[in-house]
């Protein structure tokens, strides 16, 4: 059977760790190949909760053509539930650490260690398949049970390690002296004590090198203080540094900096650090447990034997023999390929087919995108659709049209070769007109070209023929009785008239497309009006867009140099609101919480429908030397790169194009709390009325807040990157 869709559940699904990085990429392997995956979860960390939908959502979802894929890594409640689902449904096994680890350091751990064993033998009963991410986890699946079984690796995404270094780790490893590095969470499995002993005895031979440990504590408990005594007992105080977790600049500098990774972890169910470091060129030196044999194959030193003694001698030996090293790396680097996407890919489409299903194989298809020719939000929306298809292999042309011309419409897509796979329409009611928008999926229709309405706004007020019933059902009397009395019954027949056009728009408009994509919770709602075909609909958040003709500053020096250009403070913090001047993006209450000391542009164009707005806004900028107004649409891009915060205080919005751009520069945001800024939130703070704002200008330059909610701008900008998202355009098709 085809498999239509891949739906993945995770009991906790977080933006870092294995688990969580494996539902997301293959969530993309699944849509490169045109499958449908959402991602469930009992529990989604805040930093990826608006791509995570509630695992009870998967009650409601047809079932045909599904596989439902569940990752377990650890026991959790709500697996004996999902576990009782009518679905046909695949494990995916990346190790349960054995309880013992856990005892008299941490009681939950080793009590949802047992009960997730228990949980496994029961998934063993009703799924039909088994893919563990090594051999090693494989074969526990079949000691419990499983009858078909298949090994299909973790797919890391590198694209997340090419950032700039954090270039103080950089300064602090590039001196003479020698780093060991070991990457994982402090737990006990992991045996980090064995690792501190053993680097105690290295440095007899090399008294000046240094231990860093990277990793989170969170689940540390009292394993921490374990480590901490094994450092002060072997007399490694100010040797030895327990960084915590590290954001990605921090993690490439110290995989950059170190001379060899060591890992002593007694159970693995993968290791990815491994991988980790061979793509950073840096030799290995691994116990030989669990799955680590798997994972490293023949790249690194493997050790039998943990002592001390035996650990620090093969330290030795990967640090200080050129040769020795010089091969390490290299077949560190030849073993990735066994790692890639396309090679997990082929695995995964032969684990499937065990069980009779047939994974799509990847194809690269000719798509056209039609949206408005002018220079705008949804026109450079648009581009950047294209490009994020162009990145994923598609051939992708842009196709400009004018505003509510009928004519030019019809007369682009007759231009539009009948080999084409797909036609994306990136729709908004101010480009298309209903009747001629409809008349042109009905040609493609007739040419066997399958559309894709990618509506930006669905709600009634947005289609021409309810614009005239409401207002034919509010008009004022004006004659005399017996006169309206004629009238209403004129107005009634019109109203049937519109009423009906109304309707038959809506349902042509879910009928013809063979996808409609919306990008906001507001229009998921009303996309109701045109289809309840589930399989047909989706919701996309609007990928990254780039700002127009901007080149973002590669550092301080060059930032500050934009800003002399602009004329703009080089030392003062900047805030930033871009866009047209409507009313409802409150640019007056923005200059009215913005502190003295910090400076705000006004940067964006006039609006035709609010002609005004601007000189109110100047009006309230009168005599305020740090608000700086700026109309010019083409230098619009490089006050934004030239600032350091988006302010969006916005009324309502359905979706914003601004802060996608915001993302792409990499600037974090303060955001008021219509729901169209929910997806974005951990990204900047929330105002909900000016005092709030005014509040959270002043915390947002706190160094501490603003380093966490640029965290997260780094990962909204990976997750909702065009080369990952804009595939989902072409799913079922």
């Amino acid at each position: 059977m085809r498999l239509q869709t891949a739906h993945q559940f995770a009991p906790t699904i977080a933006y870092g760790d294995a688990v969580g990085n494996d539902c997301f990429e293959l969530q993309r392997l699944y849509w490169s190949r045109g499958v449908r995956s959402d991602l469930f979860a009992a529990e989604a960390k805040p930093e990826v909760r608006q791509f995570v939908q509630p695992w009870r959502d998967l009650e409601k979802l047809p079932t045909d053509g599904t596989s439902l894929q569940v990752h377990i890594s650890m026991g959790n409640d709500a697996l004996w539930d999902v576990a009782k689902l009518p679905h046909r449904k695949t494990v995916i096994y990346h190790n349960i650490t054995p309880a013992q680890y856990f005892e008299g350091l941490n009681e939950h751990a080793r009590r949802y260690s047992e009960i997730g064993r228990e949980q496994l033998a029961e998934f063993a009963k009703v799924s039909e398949l088994g893919i563990a991410d090594s051999d090693y986890n494989r074969k526990e699946l079949l000691r419990v049970g499983f009858a078909k079984t298949a090994v299909v690796p973790i797919i890391v995404d590198w694209s997340a390690f090419d950032v700039e270094p954090d270039p103080d780790v950089l300064r602090e490893l590039s001196d003479e002296r020698t780093d060991i590095l070991a990457v994982g969470q402090i737990l006990p499995q992991k045996a980090v004590h064995k690792v501190v002993a053993a680097f105690a005895r290295y440095r007899e031979s090399d008294p000046t090198a240094r231990l860093w440990l990277v990793g989170s504590q969170a689940m540390s408990e009292g394993y921490l203080a374990q480590v901490r005594d094994a450092i002060r007992t072997h007399g490694l105080d100010g040797a030895v540094t327990l960084t915590g977790s590290v954001p990605m600049p921090a993690l490439v500098a110290y995989y950059q900096g170190a001379a060899a990774l060591v890992t002593l972890s007694e159970h693995e169910g993968f290791c990815v650090p491994l991988l980790e470091a061979m793509r950073s060129g840096l030799p290995v030196v691994a116990s030989d447990a669990g799955a680590i044999p798997d994972t490293l194959g023949d790249a690194g030193i493997l050790l039998s034997d943990t002592a001390p003694d035996v650990v620090a001698a093969a330290l030795e030996r990967a640090v200080h023999d050129a040769a020795l090293r010089k091969d390490l790396i290299a077949r560190g680097r030849r073993h990735l390929a066994e790692f890639t996407p396309e090679a997990v890919a082929d695995k995964l489409a032969q684990a499937l087919a065990l069980v009779d299903w047939e994974l799509p194989a990847y194809r690269s298809r000719e798509v056209a995108v039609v949206s408005s020719e002018r220079r705008s939000g949804i026109h450079h929306y648009a581009l950047a659709v294209c490009d994020g298809l162009r990145a994923a292999g598609h051939r992708a042309t842009f196709v400009g049209t004018k505003h509510l011309d009928a004519a030019d419409l019809a007369t682009k897509l007759r231009y539009i070769a009948k080999t084409t796979d797909a036609v994306i329409f990136e729709h908004e009611a101010g480009i298309f007109s209903d009747i001629p928008f409809v008349r042109a999926l009905v040609r493609l229709r007739l040419r066997g070209i399958p559309a894709v309405l990618s509506a930006h706004e669905i709600e009634p007020e947005k289609f021409h023929h309810y614009r005239k019933l409401s207002h034919a059902l509010h008009y004022r009397p004006s004659y005399a009785w017996y006169l309206e009395w004629l009238r209403a019954l004129s107005v009634a027949l019109r109203i049937g008239v519109w009423f009906l056009a109304y309707r038959a728009i809506l349902a042509l408009m879910g009928w013809l497309p063979a996808r409609i994509v919306v990008h906001s919770h507001r229009s998921n709602f009303w996309v109701g009006l045109l289809t309840r075909d589930e399989r047909k609909r989706d919701l996309v958040p609007l990928v990254v867009m780039p700002l127009e003709d901007t080149v973002l500053p590669a550092n301080a020096e060059e930032k500050r140099a934009l800003r002399a250009r602009l004329g703009l403070p080089e030392g003062a913090f900047v805030f930033v609101s871009p866009g047209f001047f409507f009313k409802r993006k409150r640019y007056i209450e923005v200059i009215e919480a913005l502190p003295e000391d910090a400076v705000l542009v006004l940067s964006g164009t006039e609006s035709q429908w609010e002609r005004g707005y601007v000189q109110e806004v100047q009006d309230a900028a009168a005599g305020k030397p740090n608000v700086v107004i700026n109309t010019e649409y083409e230098t619009m891009g490089q006050f934004v790169a030239a600032s350091d915060c988006v302010v969006l205080f916005y009324e309502d919005v359905f979706q914003s194009a601004v802060v996608t751009q915001a993302i792409w520069a990499g600037l974090p945001c303060i955001f008021s709390d219509t729901p169209g800024f929910r997806l974005y939130e951990g990204a900047g703070l929330v105002a909900r009325d000016t005092a709030q704002l005014a509040r959270a200008m002043r915390e947002i330059r706190q160094p501490e807040v603003y380093a966490r909610c640029s965290s997260q701008v780094g990962v909204l900008r990976r997750l909702l990157s065009p080369e990952r998202n804009a595939m989902r355009y072409l799913i079922g098709l």
